[in-house]
């Protein structure tokens, strides 16, 4: 079984790292005091497992009934939100509960045009149903369903946090811990995801692969992207920050590994120094711009 699943919070106080979402999501209880949500943050953090830990809490016993999850990346149309959203948020709700729940999951790949129609559902089937919103970057969703929504910013776990999930996991499982530098190297490179830190440790153990040589491949993508900067190869460079946008990388954790992999290489002065003040703007436009373009502004300002 993955440990993704095997280890997924099952109660409001063994989510980590969140503390005003679990102290506000205690206080709601069982009541109709619930309202819409936006979970938003990096990717792994651990928004949809709070989603289904909150729906738990709410609809116990009554949860299968009551809660329908929709990956609104894939069913992102106009229409999904027309009929299979619309018909979930009008019918009747099952059992002493005291509404429905939606989960749209991955939000960020919605239209703006069904997200205006979500915004008409959620006001007209109030009485009977609440959203939860998960995304990974809250400007893609428009204002005036953030408005319609408590709004809760999942930070990134810090690696104290980390090590501790991780730790246990292993203990659990009757694994020997790591060569302690390794483990501290790993979980910093992870950059709070602990989601991919739990993936990637269980398929080191599974294939007996040794976390160093996980790490060299963690940070292989970073530095080929400062070799290709190096080269002046603009395509190559590009196309492989690109990958990491499509792999869910958000552009934080693409600068602070782009950042580390800098201040390890043997560079000339001025040239670190221009690598790392770009890097820093980067990090600080990356709310303002999405981020395959700020990919070409970053590579643009190194080359």
């Amino acid at each position: 079984m993955l440990w993704t699943e095997k280890y997924r919070p099952k109660v409001l106080n063994e989510i980590i790292g969140q503390d005003g979402f679990v102290k506000d999501a205690v206080a709601w209880g069982r009541t109709a005091g619930m309202p819409n949500l936006i979970l938003y943050g990096v990717a792994g953090v651990g928004k949809t497992a709070a989603a289904h830990v909150l729906a738990n809490n709410v609809l116990y016993p009554h949860k299968e009934s009551n809660f329908f999850e929709i990956n609104a990346s894939d069913d992102r149309k106009l229409e999904v939100v027309r009929t299979t959203i619309k018909d979930i948020a009008m019918s009747m709700k099952i059992g002493d509960v005291p509404h429905k729940i939606i989960l749209l999951d991955e939000m960020d790949g919605m239209t703006p045009d069904a997200q205006n129609a979500l915004k008409r559902v959620m006001e007209r089937y109030s009485h009977n149903c609440r959203f939860i919103i998960t995304c990974n970057h809250r400007h893609k969703i428009i204002p005036p369903l953030q408005s319609r929504c408590a709004n809760y910013h999942f930070t990134a776990l810090s690696d104290s946090d980390v090590k501790l999930i991780l730790t246990r996991v292993l203990e659990m499982e009757r694994e020997n811990l790591p060569d302690s530098e390794d483990f501290d190297t790993f979980i910093s490179g992870l950059q709070g995801d602990i989601r991919r830190g739990l993936t990637e440790l269980q398929a080191s153990i599974n294939s007996d692969t040794p976390l160093k040589i996980l790490i060299d491949r963690t940070q292989k993508p970073y530095k080929e992207i400062m070799q290709n900067v190096l080269n002046k190869d603009y395509n190559k460079a590009l196309n492989k920050m690109h990958n990491l946008v499509y792999l869910s990388v958000d552009m934080k954790t693409i600068c602070q590994n782009l950042h580390e992999t800098v201040i390890d290489m043997e560079l000339e002065t001025n040239h670190k120094f221009k690598f790392l003040r770009v890097i820093g703007e980067a990090e600080w436009r990356r709310n303002n711009m999405t981020p395959k373009i700020l990919s070409s502004w970053m590579i643009g300002q190194m080359i």
